[in-house]
């Protein structure tokens, strides 16, 4: 799966019933351990005993963490409905970002850690939460009942009481915005129950946590220094890995020839042998998907289109370069992958309902998790297989979408290789082959001249034949398979069949045409042979 659905927490409460079957209510929580940044913002401040913290995912400029009970993780706020428990620390930073145009007069106290402040008035505050509550915490019709102007560690910050509404249901919020610099407030944000006896517990315990709030000094955090083989995308890349890490408790950066991988599992073994497959696998990748071969593909294409403009008089005189000036490889081997400890560590930083894992492009960040209490560790392996095949493939190419029973097909194809002797083998995935084989003996799949033109949306829907995504997923790995081994193996093979898949992906790198891709790759295909020859090697 390399598709990204952004699901707020709210996706959690379709579990209630799950744990109302079992009934065991999270209880108030209890001050814990500082959370420190002493390499940005400057500050720390008490957070919830044994509660774990997921970071933000890129691009969540606003939020620095979130807080949740590592078990017992809500309270009936009705006999029908559920409130999850949460606590966050904000930021609304209006510092300037780098490489943003800077005015010639930058505020000192921003810069110098001055503990002066402009003491804005707190109604600006006001609407920064409100506005944040509105698109990120569950629930609706959030409205303050009080707001107080105090003073804590000798930052002026403003405390707020606000109501919220689940369900119609109501709850309470409880914060403090800090105005920690002229240009920057963080803000502490905890939610609980409505019924005034319930709320004094957990009110009572956020503002003893509220109170332990102070400045920090800015360190200069000590960064690893340069490896041999680094090149510069390297080396930016662990320095901002490495400050972003310094600022998520509990989470660790690990680091391989061609991978970064953070994670908060503690399973020192498990990482190791993840760090082992993710370059093992990537060797598979890469003898299959050759960079240089890539670069072939990119430079004739480039050639051609230089050809066709040369009349157009609106063309550029020259093929468009990167301004990056690093090469795909190059930003291949700064490869992404977030490891969550667990499958609720998972959906907490935002995982998609449904999947075990996803490569997010625009992120550029693989995101799976451990799932040794679940479906066990073997789940794990072939979903990383999965999501870093798309991952190396978005590098390889740029950011092409092929088809998805390529694209999904070869993923799966990939989840079925297994890791023997430090080193992959063949196999194909029996997940999708019992499912598949049972599919053609009732003759229920989508006919191939169809499937292979199918769009993402239609891939992960239903269809007219009675399948819906677990089907074509099934069909797409057992084509994909089909393709790759069944030479000589397949009843009625035809040589012509063995450049369908090479022949599909270089005409779609370098036209960037899924219609036109398909149109060359089957020219000439008989699709009735090609069907019943994929039918009976998928029985075999």
């Amino acid at each position: 799966m390399n598709r990204i659905l952004r699901l707020p927490t709210l996706a959690l409460a379709a579990l209630a019933f799950v744990f109302l079957a079992t009934p065991v209510l999270a209880q108030a929580p209890k001050a814990g351990k500082y959370y420190e940044d002493n390499v940005d913002l400057g500050f720390k401040v008490k957070m919830p005993k044994d509660w774990e913290f997921t970071p933000p995912q890129p691009g969540e400029d606003s939020l620095i963490g979130k807080y949740t009970p590592a078990r017992n993780r809500y309270i009936n706020i009705s006999p029908e409905n559920v409130l999850w428990l949460e606590a966050y620390l904000v930021k609304f930073d209006r510092r300037k970002k780098a490489g943003d145009e800077k005015e010639e007069e930058e505020d000192a106290s921003s810069k110098s850690g001055d503990t002066s402040s402009t003491g804005a008035p707190h109604t600006d505050q006001q609407k920064d939460l409100l506005e944040w509550l509105d698109g990120n915490m569950i629930g609706s019709g959030f409205r303050v009942k009080e707001a107080k102007d105090k003073t804590i560690g000798k930052v002026e910050s403003t405390e707020f009481l606000i109501e919220g509404s689940s369900n119609g249901d109501p709850f309470h919020v409880y914060s403090i915005v800090y105005r920690l610099h002229a240009d920057c407030d963080v803000a502490i944000v905890f939610n609980g129950p409505e019924d005034n006896k319930k709320w004094r517990k957990y009110e009572s315990a956020a503002k003893s946590m509220a109170k332990s709030f102070k400045r920090l000094e800015l360190e200069e955090l000590e960064l690893s220094e340069a490896k041999a083989g680094d090149h510069g995308l390297r080396s930016l890349k662990r320095a901002k890995l490495e400050k972003e890490v310094a600022m998520t408790p509990g989470w660790e950066l690990y680091e391989t020839e061609n991978y970064f991988i953070i994670s908060n599992n503690d399973d020192r073994e498990f990482m190791k042998e993840l760090q082992e497959r993710l370059e093992a696998i990537r060797g598979v990748y890469e003898t299959m998907y050759p960079f240089d071969e890539a670069a072939r593909i990119k430079v004739a294409a480039a050639k051609r289109k230089a050809e066709e403009a040369k009349d157009d008089e609106e063309a550029e005189e020259k093929p468009r370069e990167t301004t990056s000036g690093y090469s795909s490889r190059q930003r291949s081997q700064c490869s992404v992958v977030r490891v969550c400890k667990n499958d609720v560590q998972y959906r907490e930083y935002g995982g998609p309902g449904g999947s075990a894992g996803y490569w997010a492009s625009f992120h550029e960040e693989l995101v799976i998790y451990d799932d040794k209490e679940g479906g066990g560790r073997r789940n794990t392996w072939a979903v990383l297989n999965h999501e870093a095949f798309h991952q190396y493939i978005f590098y390889l190419y740029g950011s092409l979408a092929p088809h998805s029973w390529y694209n999904e097909g070869h993923g799966d194809f990939f989840s079925g290789w297994q890791y023997k002797h430090k080193k992959f083998v063949l196999k194909p995935f029996d997940w999708r082959q019992r499912l598949v084989q049972g599919m053609v003996r009732e003759n229920k799949f989508v006919p191939l001249k169809e499937i292979v033109r199918f769009t993402q949306r239609e891939y992960y829907s239903g269809s007219e034949y009675d399948t819906g995504p677990g089907e074509h997923y099934a069909q797409g790995w057992s084509f994909i398979w089909f393709l790759r081994t069944g030479r000589g193996k397949a009843p009625g093979w035809d040589e012509g069949w063995e450049k369908i898949l090479p022949v599909y992906f270089e005409a779609l790198a370098s036209t960037e045409d899924l219609e036109a891709a398909v149109d060359q790759a089957f020219e000439g295909v008989d699709f009735e042979a090609l069907t019943e020859s994929w039918k009976a090697y998928t029985l075999k």
